[in-house]
């Protein structure tokens, strides 16, 4: 942790010297711009507290988060006629057919501005519309498409990259090159706390602009947050489950090219209350312009409103979100989105009295591996099975090794092979099930390694 922390820090320090190289404008501004509704709702503050496929544009690091197959969509009207469209899934690597632990995410943004007709100068010196001419009209937009990969390097952190293909239009003028985002996500040793850190746009090219204009540069940011999640705020359930969730980030965002912007800071909020099986997520955030605090275009205008409804089903979590974006006298963006989670089934609460067994031991064995346990001979708990995850790195996440049904209440044990793969370290976690297929938490993580 520390290393980590001390690498940042001369990161930190060295970026003013490099931006120093650099000024102007850069190309394909939209860059700059967020996706998803959630997080436009919020400030565009998500580095450290993004946890579902969104991550793969937000920070890369943190798309291990996603741990079912996921679906996000998102449409954007915005002022000046301008549109964006936004479509990402995410899957586990091994759902993929991939022998790697971690998540693959890919994504596509298209951003168009309404055409407008061109101008041509007329013998007398006067601009007319090319319309009235030729017919003649032009647009411009961008395209990025991007595929990420993270995974869980270690228990106390996660990281991630995005490569991306960027594409930039301009009347007749158009241009394609390639990009990186390098992200990671650190557990704090605080609970509920996690920090981010993204480096967006890293590339060795420039993307042509219009005739006569040189090439510029992409939008490159270091962007870092500290996130804050929490549940049990105010309301329970009549087991003391939390009911309800709060979500806080705060980000900092580091323009590096060009170096002439000024540092900006945003905040984001988020309430969730559990209405049966349906949350309400009431959201807002602040974007603090980094030059006088306040944008020109007004206070109001650093404001970010929305909410999300979303509600568990059998095999699936939907999303429905919304952000409402002031933009001053330029108008306002609205932005409507949808994310699905498949294969995520109703939660059910814990109850009190379901405990974990109470002992678990391994035995390592030729590519296998024995997980044996503790029975509970309390008939007050009603335990019905157990069930038995797997994880290869300390911590999680972990995998289902009982994925149709739990083990019967009079089994003790579970033989995991014979195909592990010798020499490398295992985890492992039980938990105890009841009748209506709720869990316990889990047991103490415990590993070893085959032979």
């Amino acid at each position: 942790m520390k290393k980590i922390l001390l690498s940042a820090a001369i990161l930190l320090m060295a970026l003013p010297l490099f931006a120093s190289e650099f000024g102007g404008v850069t190309a394909s501004p939209y860059l700059n711009l967020g996706v998803g509704a959630r997080p436009s709702g919020m400030g565009d503050a998500y580095t450290a507290i993004v946890d579902n496929v969104d991550a793969g544009w937000w920070n890369p690091g943190a798309l291990v988060k996603v741990e079912n197959p996921q679906f996000d969509m998102m449409h954007n009207a915005s002022f000046g006629g301008t549109n964006y469209e936004y479509l990402a899934v995410g899957f586990p690597a091994q759902q993929l057919g991939f022998d790697i632990w971690g998540t693959i995410g890919i994504y596509a943004l298209l951003v168009r501005v309404d055409d407008v007709p061109t101008t041509k100068e007329d013998v007398n010196g006067n601009y007319v519309s090319n319309t009235i001419l030729d017919g003649d009209v032009y647009g411009a937009g961008g395209t990025v498409f991007g595929a990420a990969y993270s995974w869980q390097a270690a228990k106390s952190f996660s990281v991630g990259a995005t490569l991306k293909l960027i594409n930039q239009k301009i009347a007749l003028e158009e241009g394609w090159i390639p990009a990186m985002d390098f992200g990671i996500l650190v557990n704090t040793s605080l609970p509920g706390f996690d920090l981010g850190m993204v480096l967006q746009n890293v590339s060795f090219m420039q993307m042509n602009q219009v005739q006569g204009a040189p090439d510029a540069p992409l939008p490159l940011n270091l962007k870092f947050g500290l996130g804050y999640k929490t549940k049990g705020v105010w309301m329970f359930d009549d087991d003391g489950n939390p009911k309800d969730t709060l979500a806080l980030d705060v980000d900092g965002i580091l323009p590096i090219s060009p170096a002439n912007m000024p540092f900006g800071v945003n905040c984001g909020f988020e309430y969730g209350m559990n209405f049966g099986d349906t949350f309400f997520k009431p959201r807002f955030g602040y974007r603090f312009d980094g030059n006088q605090f306040v944008s020109d275009l007004g206070w109001f205008n650093g404001f970010t409103f929305g909410f999300g409804i979303s509600r568990n089903f059998d095999g699936a979590d939907i999303s429905i979100d919304y952000a409402y974006i002031p933009y001053g006298d330029l108008g306002q963006s609205q932005m409507f989105g949808m994310t699905i989670n498949v294969g995520q089934p109703t939660p059910t609460p814990t109850p009190k009295q379901l405990n974990p067994p109470k002992i678990v031991k391994l035995k390592a064995g030729a590519q296998q591996i024995w997980v044996l346990w503790s029975l509970d001979r309390d008939s007050k708990t009603k335990i019905a099975g157990y069930n038995v995850y797997m994880s290869y790195t300390p911590g999680g996440k972990y995998y289902k090794l009982t994925y149709k049904v739990p083990l019967p209440a009079t089994r003790y044990y579970l033989k995991v092979g014979p195909k592990l793969k010798s020499g490398v370290r295992m985890y492992f976690v039980v938990t105890s099930v009841d009748a209506k297929g709720r869990e316990s938490k889990y047991s103490k993580e415990i590993s070893a390694i085959p032979r």
